[in-house]
């Protein structure tokens, strides 16, 4: 990926981020949580296309894809995704250390 296309890319989900933020203030208190499991996705995406992406982001990615809708969901079905999701990043960053 060239130098402006990742810029643009980056941009991009800045602005969503920062848009995001904006929105939120009249927003279901659910949609924040899953606006940063989507922006997790995104800048991960952003890296797998840059080919600065690992395994283990990627395997992050693929789960918040997979669980991330789970906010339209119940509350509680939402609050076990981002449960499992924490844990899943915790056993990463275990498996990293004991390297």
């Amino acid at each position: 990926m060239d130098k402006q296309v990742f810029e643009d890319k980056i941009f991009e989900l800045v602005s969503y981020m920062v848009t995001s933020a904006r929105n939120l203030l009249e927003e279901p208190a659910r949609y924040g949580p899953f606006r940063l499991v989507d922006a997790v996705s995104r800048l991960i995406e952003i890296l797998e296309e840059a080919g600065s992406s690992s395994e283990r982001l990627n395997a992050i990615r693929e789960k918040m894809d997979s669980g991330k809708y789970s906010a339209m969901g119940t509350e509680e079905e939402f609050e076990e995704f981002l449960e499992s999701a924490v844990f899943m990043v915790v056993d990463a960053i275990d498996n990293t250390e004991a390297s």
